[in-house]
């Protein structure tokens, strides 16, 4: 009997190992359907490059047309001469009549269908000399086109590392690209984020919600050593510091801004006077329809606020930092167990919650006084912290009774919580955590400014065009750009 049953389980053991080594018939099928798409798509491909190059080589000669004012073939005597986009380096020269066409030389240009093979016309002054030709469709000096730029900067603000934005653009186009040559196209939309922060308002939002995030940057500690290759190089080493962000809000709508934002050290009174200062430049203050500042009760802050003067502005403590503190707090009583003590927690929060439902402050005050009838005793430090500023916490409800005198319907929802600077917080600190720690805080104000402007855009409008500005600003000429400093 033992012998047999050695044999049976001997048996099993062969059958497992038979199909662990004979391969699946369906796996077999699948890669040979996967062998024919990507014959098929290496068809498509061919088909496509000829078609791309083609529409790239005619772009060029019609600007070449258009620069030169006259078609190919067409003879100098018979067109009359006119001012040309073109100069020559040499003698100055700027007439349509004084270019002739030169032939063609050899470049690729790297786009999201592959690299396209491109013809690009010469131009010849009558001097002798060749001028360069300011080709719009045609970066100079750069391979990549700006559908290729377009889908790093996306990606980027999708949270997806440098390295990773590397690897789907070469699996996309088939070559390999730098992770510099991403970093560049990145840090450049710097200026763009902090010109945005600079522009002053006609108009204040009449809610700002105000918040920070922490992180790590690199700095520099003044030292300095050889690497591997021998380069001298600047010791860094990591520093947590906080990031304050100032969020406006449409009370009505929801839709909400970034104002402002800064990079601090400790989130103390200074930081936070830092920010306020800079919303106070922009034009934000009671004039100016501001309304309502948002926060968490950083005493901090509460500090700034008196410092910087926004006029008669009401603050609004958030009610749902207010609600977690009050959990908190529970303490339950001696002997209760981890079950029972949390729906102790439970308990005490759905009433605390229930405070603010309530449609006006009176009636939110009468539920308070409930709530505290209700646990004094049994749960003495969360009716303590549901007392601490609890006015603050009702600061929503005058302001929205003056919005309703001045004809305006504004939302609590809108006005009792900083839920969507939180949200906004999440998606930077996504960021931060894929970053690991920014290098510099150029390059942490270029990400953050990405994320925020892919974050911000409407419903309205269509994926992708939160990119058009910063493309434009790109492919605007170099030397009209200047350098603004970081916020």
């Amino acid at each position: 009997m033992a012998n047999d049953q050695y044999c049976e389980e001997d048996q099993r053991a062969v059958s497992i190992v038979a199909q662990i080594a004979i391969p699946d018939k369906s796996l077999q099928q699948g890669k040979n359907i996967q062998q024919q798409h990507l014959l098929l798509h290496d068809a498509i491909h061919s088909a496509i490059i000829p078609q791309v190059s083609g529409v790239f080589n005619q772009a060029l000669i019609d600007e070449v047309t258009e620069m030169l004012g006259r078609e190919m073939g067409k003879h100098r005597a018979s067109v009359q001469a006119t001012d040309s986009p073109l100069c020559c380096p040499i003698c100055g020269r700027h007439a349509t009549l004084d270019f002739v066409r030169k032939g063609y030389y050899e470049r690729e240009l790297l786009t999201q269908w592959g690299v396209a093979p491109l013809a690009v016309p010469r131009v010849r002054c009558v001097c002798g000399h060749s001028p360069t030709i300011p080709f719009s469709v045609l970066p100079a000096y750069d391979r990549l086109w700006s559908d290729m730029t377009g889908l790093s900067l996306e990606f980027v603000a999708l949270s997806l590392s440098l390295r990773s934005t590397v690897a789907v653009l070469e699996r996309t186009s088939g070559q390999a690209i730098s992770i510099g040559t991403v970093q560049r196209r990145v840090s450049r939309t710097m200026r763009l984020t902090v010109d945005a922060l600079q522009q002053k308002l006609r108009t204040s939002p009449p809610v700002i919600l105000l918040d920070g995030i922490w992180g790590t940057i690199m700095e520099a500690t003044g030292e300095k050593k050889r690497d591997k290759r021998g380069r001298l190089r600047t010791v860094k080493r990591g520093k947590k510091i906080p990031v304050l962000i100032a969020l406006g809000m449409d009370p009505l709508t929801g839709v909400t801004t970034v104002l402002a934002w800064v990079q601090g050290t400790a989130e103390g009174i200074e930081d936070w006077t830092r920010l306020l200062t800079a919303l106070h430049e922009r034009g934000v203050h009671e004039q100016s329809g501001l309304r309502l500042f948002v926060h968490d009760g950083c005493a901090a802050l509460e500090t700034a606020l008196g410092i910087v003067d926004f006029g008669p502005v009401r603050r609004q403590r958030c009610v749902f930092h207010k609600l977690r503190n009050v959990g908190r707090a529970v303490m339950g009583s001696e002997g209760m167990g981890r079950t029972e003590k949390k729906e102790r927690i439970t308990a005490v929060l759905t009433d605390a919650c229930a405070v603010y439902r309530a449609a006006t402050a009176a009636e939110a005050r009468d539920r308070a006084a409930t709530f505290c009838t209700t646990w004094g005793e049994r749960e003495p430090k969360a009716v303590a912290t549901l007392e601490r500023d609890f006015e603050q916490t009702l600061s929503c409800y005058t302001v929205q009774e003056q919005a309703k005198a001045a004809g305006q319907t504004w939302f609590l929802q809108y006005l009792r919580t900083t839920s969507a600077l939180e949200r906004l917080n999440r998606d930077l600190r996504r960021k931060w955590r894929q970053a690991g720690a920014f290098a510099s805080a150029d390059g942490q104000t270029a990400a953050f400014g990405l994320v925020i402007r892919r974050r911000q855009q409407t419903r309205d409008v269509t994926s992708g065009d939160w990119l058009d500005s910063i493309l434009a600003d790109l492919l605007s000429p170099a030397d009209v750009k200047t350098k603004l400093p970081i916020p």
